[in-house]
């Protein structure tokens, strides 16, 4: 059989990609309900909630390695594996005379699965997607990650809801299986550019000194840096304090509740950055320009904080979420796209790795920074000050678009 052509694989790829993050979004509005039924503190919960993303800080440098050494095919395949065996300790712990343990078992496994997942899939539509086309293929996968969670924590609510926790879990798990057994048909082989990471094992340079090597390149390091301070605005302060912000300022819609309403608000903000990701990537593919994007969509996201921060309606509110929305899928997809033109391709994985750490270390630190922040400021100043720190980005992405020029 013919191997697939490459766009086909990519959107594959893409929807490997959404499947897995879809269990994973499966579990999350389960867990805190059936946590305090089952008598779990909730600190306990917390920290479960919060362990997937603190495996994966210590477990995605090994990831890279992985990659970089035998492709992204089985890597992956054997994440959403162990993604498959995390949910299953859920269900165990449903029973079990310790379920805080199972449930905090499951999320440092699933981390371990989801790090695999999350940079795998990036890694293996860079191996494939040649310079001309990489912006478009890569916003598919990253918008199909970005997509995956909230789907599944539709799809989890409304089966917990009609049938049982359990049947949501296993249901994550089959989710899990079945794009396992789906990469071992789509992804391609070990790519031809490893033979240059087999080559320089040969030739005596160490792990330690190609990590060294890529960590000295001043271009991933602000595509790192931009990146964590992305997710630390939108994935962790936002996403912590919209619900508070919504019940302080009574911003409710369609008659919902804090919850309801954030949810509705946030699902602007993911619908804009899901569509300006795509855009984006089409831009990338029709210009010569990796870089042309950065500040416009870096001081959409400022705006937007500083927008949030005055709003008085739900109407404004959801305005400036939108405006977040198109910054941030315009930010990330060209700082993806430009690390895949930078760093050398076989060591793809290493850098894709630190740049997921870079998203998990920023989206950890931003939840209890917001809160604190806007317990003791306010949340109008507090955003305000997120809008400016993003400013903070113009300089380090003004050296970018001189170095490209």
């Amino acid at each position: 059989m013919a191997a697939p052509a490459r766009p086909a694989t990519g959107w594959a790829i893409a929807g490997i990609a959404f499947l897995g993050g879809v269990g994973g979004g499966v579990v999350f509005p389960i867990l805190p309900v059936i946590g305090m039924d089952l008598g779990i503190s909730g600190f306990m919960i917390g920290l479960i909630l919060s362990a997937n993303r603190i495996t994966r800080l210590g477990f995605n440098p090994v990831t890279g390695s992985l990659l970089d050494r035998f492709g992204a095919r089985w890597p992956v395949a054997v994440g959403l594996a162990i993604e498959a065996l995390g949910t299953l300790a859920f269900s165990f712990g449903l029973v079990a005379d310790s379920p805080g343990l199972w449930f905090l078992a499951g999320r440092v496994i699933w981390g371990i699965g989801s790090s695999l997942l999350l940079v795998g899939t990036l890694a293996a539509v860079m191996a494939i997607a040649p310079r001309a086309s990489r912006g478009g293929m890569t916003a598919r996968v990253r918008t199909a990650i970005s997509l995956g969670l909230p789907a599944g924590l539709v799809i989890g609510g409304l089966i917990a809801d009609s049938a049982s926790a359990n049947a949501a879990f296993l249901t994550a798990t089959a989710l899990s299986v079945a794009a396992a057994a789906l990469t071992l048909f789509v992804l391609p082989p070990t790519p031809a550019p490893r033979a240059e990471e087999k080559r320089r094992r040969a030739d005596g340079q160490s792990t330690r000194e190609q990590w060294h090597a890529l960590l000295s390149v001043k271009t991933l390091r602000i595509i790192w840096a931009a990146n964590a301070l992305l997710f630390f605005a939108v994935s962790g302060v936002l996403l912590a304090t919209i619900a508070v912000l919504v019940d302080q300022r009574g911003l409710f819609v369609f008659g919902l509740g804090a919850e309801g309403s954030a949810g509705l608000l946030m699902a602007v903000l993911m619908s804009a950055r899901a569509g300006a990701s795509l855009a984006a990537g089409g831009v990338l593919d029709r210009s010569t320009s990796r870089t042309r994007l950065l500040l416009p969509a870096m001081a959409l996201v400022a705006l937007g904080f500083v927008g949030l921060g005055l709003a008085g309606t739900s109407l404004t509110a959801a305005a400036a979420l939108l405006v977040i929305g198109v910054g941030s899928g315009g930010l990330t997809i060209p700082l993806l796209t430009l690390l895949g033109d930078v760093a050398p391709a076989h060591l793809h994985g290493r850098a894709l790795s630190v740049y997921q750490w870079s998203s998990d270390f920023g989206g950890a630190l931003g939840p209890a920074a917001g809160l604190e922040l806007g317990r003791w400021l306010g949340f109008g100043p507090s955003y305000a000050g997120v809008g400016v720190l993003m400013l903070a980005m113009a300089l380090p992405l003004c050296w970018l678009i001189a170095r490209e020029r």
